[in-house]
């Protein structure tokens, strides 16, 4: 299983995913995201104050966009099955984000491990970190824990953290959305 640093980061690289990319949700179309809106959801995304080097802003979170849509193309040919592919477009993302272990440390904190250089700006540091996470996730066997929601209309990345690995929804919303129209058609077909 992938260490707890890694969930985590991959936990955020859903959350990059599902906020800055995709067509629709529970059923619905996603709203276009462009200016104030963009900034506003990337900041929420990465955790809410858009610390690192530096504020957020509009071309920061542009790229923070492209990011998320590198993540999700992975992702679908992961539940595609195409683990060919996704492992070529993995290896692409983590030369182009220049991964690289180092031992860092900030002020009188411990040594701890980055996996980008000093000088990267915020998105290389996502990009670096997210890339290295799925890599370490992929190389784990487990890329069937990440998939695309089933239901239709949605096209939001969930991670299976279940023991069964059975999850096909995004959430119970779609769920249960899902189920309702299954019950529906059965009861006019009877």
């Amino acid at each position: 299983m992938v260490d707890g640093h890694h969930a985590m980061r991959l936990e955020t690289g859903v959350t990059l995913i599902n906020a800055l990319s995709g067509e629709h949700v529970h059923g619905r179309p996603k709203p276009a995201l462009g200016g104030h809106d963009l900034v506003r959801v990337a900041t929420e995304a990465l955790g809410g104050d858009g610390t690192g080097n530096g504020q957020i802003d509009l071309l920061t979170a542009e790229r923070l966009r492209n990011l998320a849509a590198r993540l999700r193309e992975i992702i679908e040919s992961l539940s595609r099955r195409e683990h060919d592919e996704a492992a070529g477009l993995l290896n692409r993302m983590l030369v182009d984000s220049k991964a690289r272990p180092s031992l860092q440390r900030h002020g009188e904190q411990s040594w701890h491990l980055h996996f980008h250089g000093p000088e990267a700006d915020l998105v290389q540091q996502w990009a670096a970190g997210l890339a290295v996470s799925v890599a370490a996730a992929f190389g784990e066997h487990i890329p069937h824990r990440v998939g695309l929601c089933a239901a239709p209309r949605c096209d939001q990345v969930y991670i299976d953290a279940s023991q069964a690995q059975i999850k096909r929804f995004c959430g119970l919303a779609c769920q249960n959305r899902v189920k309702a129209a299954a019950y529906r058609a059965r009861r006019s077909g009877s």
